[in-house]
Order: C-alpha cells, then structure tokens, then sequence
C-alpha cells in the first residue's frame, strides 16, 4: 500500500514483515519496553509534560483541528510508516526495524561485522 500526500510525496511500500507494536502500552512500541520498568516511567513521565506545554505555549489558536504526521509503523527495510493522528491523541512511541540476520555494520572498527541486537557491555555508559 503506497501513499501519497500532495504535501510529501509517496512513502514506499515495505519489502519485509512490519514489526509488531503493542497499542496497549502507555507508549506503543516494539521493544519490550515493559521490560525495563525505570525507563519505562521516566518517559511516561514526559509525554503528559509535552501536551501540557502544548496546551500552555503552543498556538492560542483551536487546535481540535491540529494533525501530527507520525509514525505508526517500522518495516523491517527500514522505512516508517505515517498516518495523520489528532493533537489530543497523540501517544509518541518507540519504534525500532525488524531484526535483518544478514545486516554488517557499515563503518569503523567493526565494519564489516554482523550488526549487534543489543550493545555490548564495554560500549555502555
């Protein structure tokens, strides 16, 4: 399904699986975020922050009629996928592309290695 919006042209259609989101969440996304209850609650702790400094700060305007173009979707090319979401709907999200087994790391040190799904412990913080 290729869209296209006169504003931003047409978005490819993917060419691998489109990850799962979990919409239950507070903030969907596709990296098991539940599994990391201290991260969890310092971003939930933002997103109510951000629409009170909208309703605060942003336009004196009626924004009822406001849509953000975000992301809904990760495929595992890479690509995003969009859709137009309400301002007082709005839910950011964390998105990340399906694991490619055949993905190389592309520069430095390691070029040329297969990619990490997780960083190692000696490049942590």
């Amino acid at each position: 399904m290729t869209t296209t919006d006169d504003r931003l042209g047409a978005a490819p259609d993917p060419t691998g699986p489109v990850s799962r989101i979990d919409y239950s969440e507070r903030i969907p996304n596709n990296v098991n975020l539940s599994t990391d209850r201290r991260l969890q609650r310092a971003l939930e702790g933002w997103q109510p922050k951000f629409l009170d400094w909208w309703k605060t700060l942003g336009p004196a305007l009626p924004t009822k009629d406001v849509y953000l173009r975000t992301a809904v979707a990760v495929g595992r090319d890479g690509w995003a996928h969009y859709d137009f979401v309400p301002m007082e709907q709005y839910r950011w999200g964390i998105f990340l592309a399906e694991t490619d087994p055949d993905r190389k790391i592309n520069f430095g040190q390691h070029k040329g290695e297969p990619a990490w799904q997780s960083v190692p412990g000696e490049y942590r913080a």
